[in-house]
């Protein structure tokens, strides 16, 4: 594990001193909570190419959450641990734990997937905050995954500062957890593949992982009667430099309906000499998303348009699960190739007004076309995701279903196009969520 910077250690040490020179004088208060969540997950994919093997992955988890609060409304502390093992575990297709050495993919994980401090204070209308450690993050352009049994993690610090609805924030981080190991911190690194010349053979593949130092992430935030904006720009040294923009807008049309837009530019660059080694020195991609949702009652229909340019969209700063491309295209697969146009029409309804408060549906559909370099490239996935949530003796117990039919096809006619085809395939994916928590404080 690296040690953090020494400036977000002054930040946090001098918080809490001054919190207790403050407050030396009041009674300490403070609001902790502790919170017992019990997850089982039954992923099972179905693969419908000729020759690959279909399987599944049913595993569940043990994860306790403890939080003070913030003591005298100034500095807290938060740490989860927790334990995730198999039920049954097919070889080859362990997601929510490690695989085994054995070859069975069936190793238990456990451990701590968060340990930070934290600190706010308030002081003529502005508001300041401060995280550092080890926590699950998200931002514009990094993301830590969430959609396993235990959530991946990273190590470092994030200082923001807010007045009304602007909010300016920045983060650096130098080392990152995966979501199925036990570690609590691992160092940052890029890897890639060096593909060899056969393109029907992996034999003379070499897989490449180089050290990162740090990465650093700078935005801001602006909200004002409906309209939302965002920018941030990000990079790992040496390695990935990452720009996005959005801005969005809502506005009612009556009691009952209103129209939410948004658009959204990301640009993703090599950004020196081990980004040049990965992909390229001439290395640069970028997308401009086009979204459009009514909302009526309880529903709501939307479409999208996602258009990438130049080189396949580099949506991470390191290796690992914290990608984020940031694109109502971003379904189960990334619609995010050189030159691929992609569509997007999603729908969904909350059935609270038919009196089943908790239960929810999405649909979408999308569309890929004309990725570069490609021969004969198309493809396509139809989803749905149904959630509910139960109340009264049952509450903190809730059930989901996702159901995806991804089809794909397309060929490479030339070596160095054979990592583009890792998204072409045809599946049919099920993932089952049983989630229950409960309170202990």
């Amino acid at each position: 594990m690296k040690t953090l910077a020494k400036s977000a250690l002054g930040v946090a040490v001098a918080a809490a001193v001054a919190a207790t020179s403050v407050q030396a004088s009041e009674a300490v208060t403070m609001d902790p909570s502790l919170t017992f969540t019990y997850k089982n997950y039954y992923f099972d994919t179905n693969n419908k190419d000729a020759g690959k093997k279909s399987g599944h992955d049913w595993s569940h988890a043990l994860i306790a959450d403890f939080d003070t609060g913030y003591v005298n409304d100034l500095v807290g502390a938060v740490v989860t641990a927790g334990y995730a093992g198999p039920l049954d575990v097919d070889s080859g297709f362990a997601t929510n734990v490690a695989g085994g050495s054995d070859g069975k993919q069936d190793d238990a994980i456990s451990g701590f997937q968060q340990a930070y401090l934290k600190a706010k204070h308030s002081f003529s209308g502005v508001d300041f905050e401060g995280t550092v450690g080890v926590k699950k993050r998200g931002l514009e352009t990094y993301s830590d995954s969430g959609s396993r049994v235990l959530a991946a993690s990273s190590t470092g610090f994030d200082l923001s500062v807010g007045f009304e609805g602007a909010n300016l924030y920045y983060t650096e981080l130098t080392g990152f957890s995966e979501r199925n190991t036990s570690t609590l911190s691992n160092d940052l690194v890029l890897g890639y593949t060096e593909y060899g010349a056969d393109i029907d053979s992996e034999d003379d593949d070499t897989d490449v992982q180089l050290a990162v130092e740090k990465i650093q992430i700078l935005g801001a935030t602006y909200s004002y009667e409906g309209l939302d904006l965002a920018a941030e720009y990000g990079k790992s040294k040496e390695a990935v430099q990452q720009t996005l923009l959005k801005a969005g807008y809502s506005f009612e049309l009556d009691d009952v309906s209103s129209v939410d837009l948004d658009a959204r530019y990301g640009r993703s660059k090599s950004a020196g000499n081990l980004g040049d080694k990965a992909f390229g020195s001439d290395y640069k991609s970028k997308y401009y998303n086009l979204n459009a949702t009514y909302n009526y009652g309880s529903a709501y229909v939307g479409v999208g348009y996602n258009k990438t340019k130049d080189n396949d969209y580099v949506d991470y700063y390191v290796s690992g699960n914290n990608d984020s491309f940031n694109s109502s295209l971003a379904q189960w697969e990334d619609y995010s190739l050189a030159e691929e146009k992609a569509y997007l029409v999603s729908a969904g309804y909350n059935f609270a007004d038919q009196g089943l408060d908790g239960l929810s549906w999405d649909l979408w559909y999308a569309k890929g076309t004309d990725a570069k370099e490609i021969v004969d490239f198309k493809r396509r996935e139809y989803g749905s995701y149904v959630s509910y949530a139960f109340d009264g003796s049952l509450e903190g117990l809730s059930l989901a279903w996702l159901y995806v039919n991804y089809r794909a096809q397309g060929g490479a006619d030339d070596a160095k196009d054979q990592g583009r085809l890792a998204s072409l395939y045809d599946a049919d994916i099920n993932r089952l969520y049983l989630t229950y928590s409960v309170a202990a404080f």
